[in-house]
């Protein structure tokens, strides 16, 4: 059995001395029994292994937790949130909900049907039926197939992906695959790529909507501060936005366009009844000392 390091200490009521494990913080003197704390100098102490810690913020409250690099799980020291760590893949068919911090990727072949599913980079290969939310990006890769809600910095629907949700809330959304919304969609700046359709109508007073070469897209109406076409867009009613601009092989058609500046690239197309712009003006809140005026 190996002997554990000893270090002598002096009693500071007897002054008896008598020996001590390394470390020690406190004992009773074996001369007077009286209680003492240890005072062995620091470098003779034994050094305790400090673990890795990151500082992961919950998905619910946004409140910082400190912990170790290995966990598998945590809860939030404020909400107390239940938070899953690590990298996650989900096979097969699961239900219930998924709350991740790390990576979450949705196999080929599974099909998730969970209330809700968070994770930092949600990769989707197979089926999911949730509102999924993204501390960065939401990927839909060839082959995926996604309806409920989409809440994200970055979303990317790739070719082959289709993508039929009631929300889309993002800063950027790129398109190249399909994509239906039934309600609202709300965005900073949406490219639609080679490949991509999209049904619904766009409203994003402060967005702007650039349409690439090889798309061909049919809306209903678009809000939006700028549009870029330099493929093909066929909207059935309305068109509202500060700047309209069409480039060389862009095809614009719609039934009413409302744009403070309009420009078209010799080569491009645009067809349409153009009328007078009315700037969007926001509401005011009347303040206390206006309303006591």
């Amino acid at each position: 059995m190996k002997k554990t390091s000893q270090v002598e200490v002096t009693c500071p009521h007897c002054h008896c001395s008598q020996e001590e494990p390394v470390g020690a913080i406190s004992t009773n003197c074996k001369a007077c029994g009286r209680y003492f704390k240890v005072g062995a100098p620091r470098e003779q102490r034994v050094n305790r292994t400090v673990k890795a810690t990151r500082e992961v913020f919950c998905v619910k409250c946004g409140a910082p937790n400190l912990v170790a690099i290995a966990a598998l799980s945590t809860q939030c020291i404020r909400c107390l949130h239940y938070l899953e760590l690590g990298d996650k893949v989900v096979r097969g068919v699961q239900t219930g909900k998924l709350y991740a911090y790390d990576d979450v990727v949705f196999a080929e072949g599974c099909s998730f049907k969970g209330m809700e599913a968070t994770g930092r980079r949600i990769e989707v290969r197979g089926k999911v039926f949730s509102k999924l939310r993204a501390t960065a990006e939401i990927v839909a890769f060839p082959g995926a197939q996604i309806s409920g809600e989409l809440h994200a910095p970055v979303i990317v629907v790739e070719r082959g992906a289709k993508v039929k949700v009631q929300t889309i809330d993002c800063a950027r959304l790129m398109v190249s695959g399909e994509v239906e919304v039934s309600g609202m969609l709300v965005a900073t700046e949406i490219i639609f790529k080679d490949g991509a359709t999209f049904m619904g109508q766009l409203h994003m007073p402060e967005g702007k909507l650039n349409i690439e070469k090889g798309v061909t897209t049919q809306m209903d109406s678009i809000t939006c501060r700028e549009l870029m076409v330099d493929g093909r867009m066929t909207l059935g009613s309305s068109l509202f936005a500060e700047r309209v601009v069409v480039g060389a092989g862009g095809f614009l058609t719609s039934g009413r366009i409302c744009a403070a500046n309009v420009e078209v690239s010799p080569g491009g197309f645009l067809q349409g009844r153009i009328e007078k712009y009315v700037p969007r003006i926001e509401p005011i809140e009347a303040t206390p000392e206006a309303e006591a005026a």
